[in-house]
């Protein structure tokens, strides 16, 4: 009874009230000086694809408005009647994720719907690409409430994602464009860069000169609500073999980051060694460090626009391909060297015994149109 009670309300709002609401709003023609940056609440601040145009935008004299929405029932009931007025008023509307709220009402003419995608390149499969898999939703869920249907625009790292992002959105290949990603313009900042690991060091002074191996896995689950990470790494072999030459420093998604800290045990036995840096930016992590260990996490695009090395912590790829998939073959596809255990973990960073070869092609193929004026390239485009 709840779950069809729950369908009936999302059908009355879908297909009666926001269109509706839309209809009514779209009498008067749109403000070409009018931006959107929508997203949900999971996110505590604006996230940084967005934030990089919506700087651009306002110092260029814009007028940009932050729609976040929230997580509360009654309020987000409210929000999305608010959000379809605006929306039919606008000139672009920015997204980085999945924004239910856009799916009900085909955008005006001249309006824009871009979306920004808060991920680099195309590794683990979602939207449409994941219909009746364990991660993905379900084709009667679709068929009653489409999604990624109402794009003009879509920006991706690289030509050779494109047919990737065309599958998972559910788009004709011409809306995408290779224009890059606004997030990695940091990377070329040379300044910011070299001052990433100063950065880290006044978080935690212990790490003193010690090269920093950075652990940032994704998580794990079928659904952001339920997510979880393993305690996959032995903390006390990585010190016993490690602790002289580096330090560990951990960043965790932001699904986890909240229920995965150090007990006090760990942090007794191993706070001079392993560091909790789920709190600073992905970037100044990423530029801090000198080793990633990576699993199924799109970060690692963006790593190898710095030239590190990285290793693959795949202990649970046969499970995670299950549930979840991959666009390209996970063994032939990352950039690194492949390890499935603590042991070889350890002896593969004891010996260096890290396979670089392929980070150069790898950025090529996959971060081509990221050169450090994504946000600009992008933003002129959005205000023509």
């Amino acid at each position: 009874m709840k779950k069809q009670l729950t369908i009936l309300r999302r059908r009355i709002l879908f297909h009666i009230i926001w269109p509706l609401v839309f209809k009514l709003c779209s009498i008067k023609p749109a403000d070409e000086e009018f931006y959107i940056f929508a997203y949900n609440k999971n996110y505590k601040t604006m996230p940084d694809n967005l934030r990089f145009i919506y700087d651009y935008l306002m110092a260029k004299g814009c007028n940009c408005k932050i729609m976040n929405a929230p997580q509360n029932r009654i309020k987000r009931i409210l929000f999305g009647l608010q959000f379809q007025k605006y929306y039919a008023k606008c000139k672009c509307v920015f997204v980085h994720d999945h924004f239910e709220l856009l799916y009900a009402n085909k955008p005006n003419k001249g309006t824009k719907v871009v979306q920004l995608w808060h991920a680099c390149g195309a590794f683990k499969k979602w939207g449409y690409s994941t219909l009746d898999l364990s991660w993905g939703g379900s084709r009667k869920d679709m068929l009653r409430f489409p999604m990624h249907n109402t794009y003009t625009d879509v920006f991706v790292s690289a030509e050779e994602v494109i047919p990737c992002y065309a599958e998972a959105f559910g788009c004709n290949r011409n809306i995408i464009k290779a224009f890059g990603t606004p997030r990695t313009d940091i990377y070329f900042d040379k300044d910011f860069v070299s001052g990433c690991r100063e950065q880290l060091l006044k978080e935690f002074p212990e790490i003193g000169d010690r090269k920093i191996i950075l652990y940032a896995p994704t998580f794990r689950g079928n659904n952001p609500d339920q997510s979880y990470n393993d305690k996959a790494i032995d903390y006390a072999m990585f010190k016993e073999n490690l602790a002289d030459e580096y330090a560990l420093v951990f960043k965790l998604h932001p699904f986890t980051a909240a229920k995965y800290k150090m007990s006090d045990e760990e942090k007794a036995l191993y706070g001079d060694f392993v560091f909790d840096a789920s709190a600073l930016p992905i970037e100044v992590n990423l530029c801090a460090a000198d080793l990633l260990i990576a699993d199924y996490s799109s970060l690692i695009f963006e790593y190898a626009l710095l030239d590190k090395p990285m290793i693959f912590y795949a202990y649970d790829l046969e499970e995670y391909d299950r549930d979840r998939s991959f666009y390209y073959d996970y063994r032939s596809f990352v950039p690194g060297k492949i390890v499935t255990s603590n042991e070889e973990m350890v002896e593969t960073i004891k010996n260096k015994d890290f396979d670089t070869a392929k980070v150069p092609e790898f950025r090529q193929k996959f971060m081509s149109a990221c050169d450090g004026h994504c946000t600009q390239r992008i933003a002129d485009y959005c205000m023509k």
